[in-house]
C-alpha cells in the first residue's frame, strides 16, 4: 500500500503486521519490524517481552491502556475502518497530547486524501493509502492552507 509520509511517497515499508495467532519473530538480524494488537502488546509488557516496536489499534480500542508503556514503541498504525468513523482522530490527539507519544502515528484502512489535514492536525504523520491517490492532489491539499486558526500538531509539507 502507498504511504505518505511528512508529505513524502515512502517506496518501501519494512513493517509487518502479525496477527494474534503469529508467532513471534526470532528478533535476528533479518527480521522486520513488527506491528501487534493492542492486546498482544499489553499481553507482552506483562510479561516484560517488550518485543514490540508497532502496536495496531482497532477504532474501538482505548489509547489509554498505553500510559507509561510507550518507551519501547515506535511506531502506532489507527485503523480507520470506515471513512465517516472519526475515532482515530481522538486516538491520535490522545496520544500526542496526554501520552506524549512522539514516533510515527500511522493511518490506515479507509483513508482518503481530502482527509489528510485533519488527520494531520490530529497528530498523524504517515498515511497508509488503499491505493496511490493523484500526486498533484496530494500536493494540492498539502499546500492549501499555511495557517489555521485553532492549535493543532504541525502539518505536514507538500513534496
Amino acid at each position: 500500500m502507498p504511504l505518505l509520509r511528512n508529505g513524502q511517497w515512502v517506496d518501501n515499508n519494512p513493517w509487518v503486521r502479525l496477527e494474534d495467532e503469529d508467532a513471534l519473530p526470532t528478533n535476528t538480524a533479518g527480521d522486520a519490524p513488527a506491528v501487534y494488537s493492542l492486546a498482544r502488546f499489553l499481553e507482552s509488557e506483562k510479561s516484560g517481552q517488550h518485543t514490540t516496536s508497532g502496536v495496531w489499534l482497532s477504532s474501538t480500542d482505548n489509547v489509554l491502556e498505553l500510559a507509561g508503556k510507550l518507551d519501547h514503541v515506535q511506531l502506532i498504525v489507527i485503523d480507520f475502518p470506515v471513512y465517516t468513523d472519526g475515532r482515530g482522530y481522538t486516538q491520535a490527539r490522545l496520544l500526542r497530547t496526554q501520552l506524549g507519544f512522539s514516533g510515527e502515528l500511522r493511518a490506515t484502512g479507509d483513508v482518503r486524501p481530502d482527509q489528510i489535514l485533519f488527520m494531520a492536525r490530529a497528530g498523524i504523520d504517515t498515511f497508509d493509502f488503499p491505493e496511490r491517490p493523484d500526486e498533484t492532489l496530494i500536493t494540492d491539499i498539502l499546500s492549501r492552507f499555511t495557517v489555521s486558526y485553532q492549535p493543532s500538531y504541525s502539518l505536514p509539507i507538500a513534496g
